[in-house]
């Protein structure tokens, strides 16, 4: 028999000190988005406030960072509610909670770490949601396969889930951590690691109304370019395409769409080895699922060239026609493309003739009964091998050696976006030139080596990244612009100021020199051999449109790593790496001890 989980009541208040401390953890390998409305979240309120019972909220035990938390495996959407109502993220009936009715509210507002908005919600009522005692329960365990479980288990049959959600919420499988990492990356909802504490999880959710945080779901990729709305982008329309797709991807013979396909994509028996779920997993594992992530978002790099700096929007421009929503218009592109430039190798090379091909190409050749719904295989295959019979002209073969080329838009992105969970395991740097003597700062080259190396000792299996090329700030980026002539590009919180104004003023246009510098210098840097040749083997140059970008990359494999005959760890971003002092070591180094 299990463990029981253990029952008792905890009150808002008491739970808030404890959500400001850090103890409540998310995990995304089986979480959900947090997707509640206002009105979602106003009735939850309202429920205590009233003094109604709620459902319970149900934890298993955790160790993270050094510290006992509490994992959620059911209740995230009611406890941002309850936490966003007490910080005045919105109202009830108009009104907002009063700050000042518990200490911790009261010291936060006297320190300006919050601030009251108005019209204030009655003390009394203020009072009593404050020591209204929510139902905890907290599971004593932390094998991950058993919490899995018990979350499939709760939500399988949840209301308030869509059918989507449902397929995923435990599922293990090689195809569903698939799905749901591709969807994260083109959604932007990314994160630097899976587990995340709680008040985190808001710079990352998206925005369906008011919220004064998060992603806009106007800006999401899959909303902007019309291929759902806002609602479909809710209840995870986005990931049954891509399910689809990846499904499509890694078949033998195409699959049709319908709603017991993708169904059979999650059911996995192994003793049912004709099974679709099979089938599928025993495809993914033999191609890898890191090859299919790098074809699938090199194809969506595709398009977004594609469509870069044009007028229309994909199904707009597809359909000739302001539409909202196209879904399966999409996955024929997609598809297509997937024959062109995976299956026969080809690229493309000419980018606004694919363009204008595809202008109101759903009239005359990409032509799908009803425009969704259940699709037939037959009618897929037909309808790409149309739309690649129109499309080729614009592609050629790859000549012997022409690697694939990735642009990395997608990836750089979700680089930048994951930053907001884990800043200081990120940095990004301009260029290495001065602007005013225009000398290479060698000083500058060195401190990046040396803030790869804090970040990497950050803990066990740390991952840190320095991106070349990118300005945190409009001032920074402005000045480049300036000196160099070049215009930069807002991704989110960053601008694009890319490499190649340094290239061709100090280098002619010679990218190969410019990057060897990096290569070069890093011989000489005072580091462990392991991590030198690792960062070596990592460092790449990537082009984000028309701009070029370093991406510098460590992964603590193998123990604490030494810069310069000293130990340095790095706080928070814009920090410098400081050296760990010797009462510190201790602590330090139990950190990368085998388990």
């Amino acid at each position: 028999m299990g463990l029981q989980p253990k029952i008792n009541g905890k009150t808002v208040e008491r739970a808030y000190e404890e959500y400001r401390n850090g103890v409540y953890l998310v995990n995304r390998r089986y979480q959900r988005k947090l997707v509640w409305s206002i009105n979602e979240k106003e009735a939850f309120i309202d429920s205590l406030r009233n003094g109604y019972p709620v459902p319970l909220f149900l934890f298993s035990t955790n160790s993270y960072k050094g510290m006992d938390r509490r994992e959620i495996i059911d209740g995230m959407q009611r406890l941002n509610a309850v936490f966003g109502f007490v910080e005045n993220e919105f109202t009830i009936g108009g009104y907002y909670f009063d700050l000042s009715s518990t200490a911790l509210t009261k010291q936060l507002l006297d320190e300006k770490i919050l601030e009251q908005k108005t019209p204030v919600l009655d003390r009394t009522s203020c009072v009593g949601i404050a020591s209204y005692e929510l139902p905890f329960s907290v599971y004593d365990e932390d094998n991950p396969d058993i919490i899995d479980e018990v979350f499939r288990r709760i939500n399988s049959n949840g209301k308030h889930l869509s059918r989507q959600e449902i397929r995923q919420a435990g599922a293990t499988g090689e195809f569903a951590e698939l799905v749901r990492v591709l969807s994260t990356k083109l959604r932007g909802d990314v994160s630097h690691e899976d587990i995340l504490l709680l008040d985190q999880m808001k710079e990352i959710s998206i925005k369906q109304d008011g919220n004064g945080y998060g992603i806009n779901a106007d800006d999401v990729f899959w909303v902007k370019q019309n291929i759902i709305d806002k609602k479909d982008l809710r209840l995870s329309m986005d990931e049954e395409i891509v399910g689809d797709l990846v499904g499509a991807m890694v078949a033998d013979t195409m699959p049709p769409s319908r709603v017991s396909v993708l169904d059979g994509y999650y059911y996995i028996n192994e003793e049912e080895q004709d099974g679709r779920g099979y089938k599928t997993e025993q495809a993914i594992q033999a191609r890898g699922s890191e090859a299919i992530r790098a074809q699938f978002l090199y194809i969506i790099d595709e398009i977004k060239k594609i469509f870069y700096n044009k007028e229309h929007t994909v199904i707009q421009h597809i359909l000739n026609q302001k539409v909202y929503r196209g879904p399966r218009y999409f996955q024929s592109l997609f598809l297509t493309l997937y024959e062109l430039l995976i299956k026969q190798e080809m690229k493309i090379v000419d980018y606004d003739k694919v363009y204008e091909q595809l202008s109101n190409i759903a009239e005359r050749t990409m032509v799908i009964s009803g425009g969704g719904g259940a699709w037939s295989a037959k009618e897929k295959i037909e309808v790409v091998a149309k739309v690649k019979a129109i499309l080729q002209p614009s592609f050629v073969e790859r000549a012997e050696g022409d690697p694939m080329h990735y642009s990395y838009a997608t990836e750089i992105e979700t680089l930048l976006k994951q930053s907001k969970t884990e800043n200081s395991q990120y940095d990004f740097k301009q260029g290495i030139y001065d602007l005013s003597s225009g000398e290479r700062n060698d000083k500058l080259v060195k401190k990046i080596y040396k803030t790869l190396t804090a970040m990497g000792n950050s803990e066990k299996n740390a991952v840190g990244y320095v991106l070349i090329g990118v300005a945190d700030n409009f001032e920074d980026a402005e000045k480049i612009s300036r000196k160099y002539n070049t215009e930069n590009m807002k991704v989110g919180n960053f601008y694009i100021t890319g490499i190649d104004g340094e290239v061709n003023k100090f280098h002619k246009g010679n990218y190969d020199e410019y990057f060897s510098q990096f290569k070069n210098a890093l011989q000489t840097m005072p580091l462990d051999e392991h991590y030198r040749r690792q960062i070596g083997s990592k460092m790449r140059m990537v082009s984000y449109y028309d701009k070029s970008i370093i991406i510098m990359k460590i992964v603590n494999d193998n123990g604490a790593i030494m810069f310069d005959n000293g130990y340095y760890t790095r706080v928070g971003a814009n920090n410098d790496p400081e050296p760990v002092s010797a009462p510190e070591m201790p602590a330090f180094f139990a950190k990368f001890a085998k388990n």
